[in-house]
């Protein structure tokens, strides 16, 4: 077989069902392969720009739990796909970027001569579980495998690897490496689980801090029981938004959050599952978690990593919650009265704009994906979800422009679910151009668009931080309904807020890629006021309509 033909039944073996790219110079020789070998089991998606092929394969991914594939041409086809492996890399998402390279010959040649120049190796390898060169055609099934083997281990994250030319027009024959699966579970020390229960046991009002690994590791049904057992409230980082479905009397939802905030004032100790304590979960590390600390993670090198732990836990989330909760005693409802006053004094909040119509429109199964603007920081806590993999944001590398692309990837894993991107005009623009994408294989995604003629959190940093003095955060934005209706998509304008429901409604059984622009230029002051960390207040109040 050519060595594209054996990249190709590689993926294959993986159970990789589509790519997202883009065909030029020195990847045509894959595209030829997918197009002879992949036909029928690989469906691949032409993007517009490089940007969205990684952005799409990550809504693909989190949607799924399986691997997104993106494939580019090297140089700037690579780094314009960079940013969704960043985002990839940061969010713990199993996305895998495959490009082509020039022949292996002028390897010895200074990158920056090269066409389409890059050291991609030394680009990518700080951003990546995994990155490697094919340097002959033996080398294609292992460095698949191992690619494979990084995303599926421990905690997710991304791999990109890069082929030659002339590894790709090789010819060798060779066995096809068999689907790579997650590891075995590894058990925790009895000893360290003992110690945690104790300290448990001892606790009068401990509070869990959950982190995406839960989910990566399929042990949110441990986490229900464990929760309810010990009657502690659950706060979740950004990324494991979900993990504790978000009407449970014991979910406070994201640890930035009013409940959560206050919740841990008054708690005192600290269960921490799976968390890794990221600068935007903790706001710069300020957070201050009640002690003492227990931690349990997979990997051992999280632990008292960012805080200091006063009791360690390593092994599989599963398994250890599994055992922890036999462990454990069960708990009275000490905290039960304190989170229904917590929880009152949330909902004297004036209600935010369109998140509420937005859930009472999309089913449980439905998805939402979230752009980067002022009514979107507000849907960690406003906008409940039963379980993960239906609310796509990109929680730390926070990339502007990321909800439009990732909501096609998860609508093309997804076909039969309804799939909304909610967005600002400024983040909707950065991925415009995947309208005609959405056309061309008829992904029936739902935009919404807020278009307030402003990067809104911006201009009102600014405002805050430099004496009222704005710079470069006013928008010119085109006519969203006619652009969106040039390519042939369903759109409209919603004048009144009134209206939005019934317009969702519709443009969900349009059958076919729409778009919902939601003028909002005259409420710039009311939508930066959503911005909780531009607040001097933990809870927003109502506007002065005098």
């Amino acid at each position: 077989m050519k060595g594209g033909d054996i990249l190709i039944e590689c993926l294959k073996a993986q159970g990789v069902r589509c790519i997202f790219g883009m065909p030029g110079t020195q990847n045509m020789q894959i595209y030829d392969s997918l197009l002879r070998c992949g036909a029928g089991v690989i469906d691949h998606y032409l993007v517009r720009h490089e940007y969205a092929a990684t952005q799409m394969a990550d809504g693909y991914a989190r949607s799924t739990g399986e691997v997104g594939v993106a494939l580019t041409v090297p140089g700037p086809g690579a780094s314009n796909a960079s940013t969704g492996i960043l985002e990839a890399f940061t969010d713990c998402v199993p996305v895998l970027l495959i490009t082509g390279q020039s022949d292996s010959k002028f390897y010895t040649k200074d990158p920056s001569k090269m066409f389409h120049g890059l050291d991609q190796m030394g680009f990518f390898r700080s951003i990546t579980k995994y990155c490697a060169i094919a340097q002959k055609v033996e080398d294609i099934p292992t460095v698949v495998e191992n690619a494979f083997r990084s995303m599926r281990t421990g905690r997710p994250g991304p791999a990109v690897l890069e082929f030659p030319v002339d590894v790709l027009t090789g010819e060798s024959d060779l066995i096809i490496p068999p689907r790579v699966h997650r590891p075995a579970r590894v058990l925790p020390d009895a000893a360290d689980l003992r110690s945690a229960a104790e300290t448990l046991k001892r606790a009068e009002m401990p509070i869990l801090f959950v982190g995406s690994a839960v989910i990566h590791s399929d042990a949110r049904e441990e986490l229900h029981q464990l929760a309810e057992k010990l009657n502690a409230p659950v706060v979740v980082t950004r990324c494991a938004k979900g993990a504790l479905r978000e009407d449970h009397p014991l979910a406070l939802q994201n640890s930035n959050g009013f409940l959560a905030r206050q919740a841990i004032e008054l708690a005192d100790c600290t269960l921490a599952i799976g968390p890794r304590f990221t600068s935007l979960d903790t706001r710069n590390w300020s957070l201050e978690l009640p002690r003492p600390l227990v931690q349990i993670d997979e990997d051992a090198a999280e632990i008292g990593r960012e805080y200091p732990c006063d009791i360690g836990v390593v092994g599989d989330l599963k398994l250890t919650l599994q055992v922890f909760i036999e462990e454990v005693d069960e708990a009275e409802g000490t905290w039960k009265p304190l989170l229904d006053r917590l929880r009152e004094r949330f909902a004297t909040q004036p209600r935010v704009p369109l998140l509420p119509e937005i859930r009472e429109v999309l089913p449980a199964d439905g998805i939402l994906s979230v752009d980067v603007h002022a009514i979107g920081y507000a849907s960690f806590a406003e906008f409940p979800v039963d379980k993960p993999r239906t609310f796509l944001y990109p929680c730390i590398g926070v990339a502007l422009g990321y909800a439009f692309p990732a909501a096609l990837g998860a609508k093309i894993a997804h076909p039969d679910k309804p799939v909304v991107c909610f967005s600002g005009d400024g983040g909707f623009m950065m991925g415009a151009s995947e309208m005609a994408t959405a056309m061309m294989y008829g992904i029936n995604v739902v935009a919404v668009i807020v278009n307030d003629s402003a990067l809104s959190s911006i201009k009102g940093s600014q405002w805050k931080y430099c004496e009222g003095r704005t710079v470069d955060t006013d928008l010119v934005n085109p006519d969203f309904v006619q652009f969106a209706k040039s390519f042939g998509a369903y759109a409209v304008r919603v004048e009144e807020l009134s209206d939005f429901k019934s317009a969702l409604q519709d443009a969900l059984a349009a059958d076919r890629p729409a778009l919902i622009e939601v003028p909002m230029q005259d409420r710039q002051k009311e939508l930066i006021g959503l911005i909780g960390w531009l607040q001097s207040e933990p809870l927003r109040k109502a506007r002065n309509t005098k």
